[in-house]
């Protein structure tokens, strides 16, 4: 997710373009009709060409967990569909991209969804197969210590301390070092010694193997 471009201190409006790069889909944007990569919110040609989107933090949760925290949020309804015209597609493991490609690295299948992560320029990919094994997944990428729930991705340092963490109930996860209990969705402290400190969030989007390597060749892959 990413806040608008703003072109003259205002908020331009996006839509889909209808094209592909790297096999995924492009936005543009109606105020310069600049095209941008949904996978790295980058303008890939246009008068906006080099700029990034500022990416805005999200995550998977329930619609109860969600309420339970938001219970003032508004829903986006959209108009039921009957179908997708892009299901084939999804349940073909061996179709890359919507006009067929191979996979550039064969390292994992090139359907295979991983959980894509991004600090200071370098990349990491967790496979979501380790993810549905585990509700809390602790690894070292990105050149930090890292937990991963199934909501977000943090980096295990509070302060002086890095952290072992723990499932703890749902929605909820505790370090071994203090016993502090942390929301598994925003990665703050809310009860024992820690409580009130935040883990600092590391950007991580839901994306195919396959797009993801193109993106970012050097990726690593991450493992518990």
């Amino acid at each position: 997710m990413y806040a608008r471009p703003e072109v003259n201190g205002t908020p331009s409006t996006l839509g889909v373009s209808g094209m592909l790069w790297r096999d995924s889909l492009v936005m543009y944007d109606r105020a310069t009709r600049s095209l941008w990569s949904q996978v790295n919110g980058k303008a890939v040609a246009g008068p906006m060409e080099g700029k990034r989107l500022e990416e805005i933090p999200s995550g998977q949760t329930t619609w109860g967990e969600w309420k339970r925290r938001y219970p003032d949020t508004l829903v986006l309804v959209k108009p039921r569909l009957s179908g997708s015209q892009y299901e084939r597609y999804f349940d073909d493991p061996r179709m890359i991209g919507v006009r067929g490609s191979r996979n550039p690295d064969s390292r994992l299948p090139g359907k295979e969804l991983v959980l894509g992560l991004e600090a200071d320029g370098r990349h990491a990919a967790v496979p979501f197969d380790a993810l549905r094994r585990r509700p809390i997944l602790l690894t070292n990428a990105l050149d930090r210590p890292i937990v991963i729930t199934r909501a977000a991705a943090y980096d295990r340092r509070a302060g002086e301390r890095t952290l072992t963490f723990e499932p703890a109930g749902a929605g909820h996860m505790s370090d071994r070092e203090t016993g502090s209990s942390w929301s598994v969705e925003t990665g703050e402290a809310i009860g024992g010694p820690l409580q009130g400190q935040r883990l600092t969030r590391i950007s991580a989007k839901t994306v195919y193997w396959a797009i993801w390597v193109k993106f970012h060749p050097e990726s690593e892959i991450v493992k518990p």
